[in-house]
């Protein structure tokens, strides 16, 4: 498999892979990370959050509501794909914060100018700042799944993963009581003091992953890596004097099936994601009966379960791979999402469907990002996910449908409109399960020699090289 810089050699002889532990620098860094990754998540999630007072200040119709949040969220794949490229032609390992401090800064940046109220008068004031910061943070996610990918042992890349983007929801789900504590204590009306408090945390964080991401310590998690019998990511050395990708890399990329059906299925998870988190704050507030507080605080109750569902799908696909494990999660999300339907009946109902919906509403994610860097060619892993974010973020155009088929429905306070583009969300679930089905060759795991596909191996560029239990 043409997954990491690795080119050839496994775990040291006489370990066992089972009994391996991850090194502890390795689990630093995944703390770290997570930190870095659940701060740029929430300077994101947290427009949606208070979507619904912005909506009565600049008094927004469904459609006008759905344009809004098409632009913002259409706005993260901007600089991935070329942020992708310069990330790979920097450092690797350890020196990945270097380009990742740039753009990190820039969506704390722009995070705090939407707090300021002289910049934000009207409603398209807000969605050019909040697209710039979104430029940033979309490049920010790609190089933060990829410094993930370059501090983790290879074996355990889909646990890494999905504890990381469990940040995105709890992270998001901490970010969603500290909006809905900011939003009861000021008032609706002062939802702009969310943008100006919540990025300030980014600030201890930061100067603690600058510290950590040493080249002595990313020196330590390879030695330490190699010493319990378990693979490395980087082949040659640790940081900046790396490999880089061989010219080409980007087009090689997208004429991968493992890496562009995984990144199409990413645009269609986030249709989904996005979808859910412009439909049900609405959906509860204006059909429900909740209050704006309410609402924010209460839609983010899936993001209980939708961690654990991401750190135990990635745990998952390293053992039965990453494509059954998809197919099944996107089979799960389908019915979760039809399930909420009933999310107005009561709080209690809210609670138990969001639990269920959440096991797969994030689960999806990091295991499409550990089957495109299982596929990437050497050096090229930020390429593969940039791809992935690209598309993913493309699909942020689901506010955009939501918002006409509420429309079409009868407007917010019409509960028909709501089912309209609930099904229209459980449909793009299902043909996701279908496409990476067909469309995909399994990269590790239990099954992957027993794959049945629409393409070759060859194509793919799967290939021996990982473990695959």
């Amino acid at each position: 498999m043409a997954s990491t810089d690795k080119p050839a050699g496994g775990p040291a002889q006489g370990a066992s892979k089972n009994r391996a532990r991850v090194p502890a620098t390795a689990v630093g860094a995944l703390v770290f990370l997570w930190l870095v990754y659940a701060m740029n998540a929430n300077t994101r999630q947290i427009f949606y959050y208070v979507l619904p007072p912005m909506v009565e200040e600049f008094r927004l119709s469904p459609e006008e509501a759905g344009i809004v949040s098409t632009i913002v969220t259409v706005a993260t794949a901007a600089l991935a794909i070329p942020a992708g490229a310069w990330f790979d032609r920097g450092g690797h390992g350890w020196a990945r914060k270097y380009r990742n401090a740039i753009v990190a800064a820039g969506y704390f940046l722009f995070s705090i100018l939407t707090g300021i109220a002289a910049l934000t008068k009207t409603i398209w004031n807000v969605v050019v700042i909040q697209s710039i910061k979104n430029a940033f943070g979309g490049a920010g996610e790609a190089v933060e799944v990829t410094a993930m990918v370059e501090w983790y042992p290879v074996e355990k890349r889909g646990l890494a993963l999905g504890i990381q983007h469990a940040a995105y929801p709890w992270g998001t789900g901490l970010g969603a009581i500290a909006t809905g504590a900011i939003l009861a204590a000021f008032g609706p009306e002062n939802w702009r003091y969310v943008f100006l408090i919540i990025p300030l945390a980014m600030i201890p964080i930061w100067i603690s992953w600058w510290w950590y991401s040493s080249p002595k310590r990313y020196r330590k998690f390879e030695e330490d890596t190699e010493a319990a019998g378990l693979t490395k990511p980087l082949a040659s050395g640790a940081g900046a004097e790396q490999r880089h990708a061989e010219p080409g890399a980007l087009r090689r990329s997208l004429a991968n099936p493992n890496i562009l059906v995984p990144a199409l299925a990413s645009m269609f998870g986030i249709m989904i994601y996005t979808g859910i988190s412009f439909w049900l704050p609405a959906y509860i507030a204006f059909v429900g009966g909740f209050s704006f507080a309410e609402a924010a605080a209460y839609s983010a109750v899936f993001t209980i379960t939708g961690g654990i569902g991401q750190i135990f799908w990635g745990i998952v696909s390293d053992y039965i791979g990453r494509k059954i494990s998809l197919i099944i999660a996107f089979t799960w999300l389908a019915i979760g999402l039809y399930l909420l339907r009933f999310s107005a009946v009561s709080l209690t109902v809210l609670i138990v469907v969001q639990l269920i919906a959440g096991l797969a509403t994030n689960a999806i994610f990091p295991v499409l990002y550990a089957f495109g860097s299982d596929s990437a060619e050497p050096g090229a892993v930020g390429t593969a996910n940039s791809i992935l974010l690209f598309f993913l973020y493309v699909g942020g155009v689901s506010p955009l449908v939501i918002g006409w088929l509420i429309g079409l429905g009868g407007g917010f306070a019409s509960e028909t409109g709501y089912f309209y583009a609930l099904y229209f969300l459980v449909a793009v679930a299902l043909i996701s399960a279908i496409i990476i089905a067909l469309f995909t060759r399994e990269t590790v795991g239990r099954f992957k020699d027993r794959d049945r596909a629409l393409v070759s191996r060859e194509r793919t560029h799967v290939r021996p090289g990982l473990p695959q239990e």
